[in-house]
């Protein structure tokens, strides 16, 4: 499947509002990026993805990309030192695995907002909303 076949079976409002609640209980900051890369290492992809989108500039460094390649039936989680310093790789890695179990079954929006969910509790437990926050990205 490529990245255009990949997003058209993607009911993009239903991300778009998962990602925007949970953004609105956090200073962190969420992306969903879906490239048509064939990819041999999709972390390394991710990185690069990350910091192309200066996701790093976020001031608590609190950003997370979810970072998937269809046709290489690939994806990747990253997450910037902030939010890494609280949740640890078992956390990443049981993500990763739900968003996998989901995607093996078809099941890619509602994996891809059950995701976004997790992340967004995650992010609100070490970076509440302040009164003052914006939209850094």
């Amino acid at each position: 499947m490529n990245a255009n076949q990949f997003i058209a079976t993607i009911v993009d409002e239903q991300v778009i509002r998962a990602i925007q609640s949970a953004e609105a209980q956090t200073s962190g900051e969420l992306r969903v990026f879906v490239t048509d890369k064939l990819l041999e290492d999709p972390v390394s992809e991710a990185w690069k993805t990350f910091k192309r989108l200066n996701m790093h500039d976020t001031a608590q460094r609190n950003a997370v990309l979810i970072f998937v390649g269809p046709k290489a039936r690939k994806f990747a989680i990253v997450a910037d030192e902030g939010i890494h310093h609280f949740c640890k790789e078992a956390f990443w890695n049981q993500l990763a695995h739900q968003l996998s179990e989901g995607f093996k079954v078809g099941d890619y929006t509602g994996s891809l907002v059950r995701l976004i969910e997790e992340m967004g509790r995650a992010l609100t437990a070490h970076f509440p909303r302040l009164g003052n926050d914006v939209n850094e990205l």
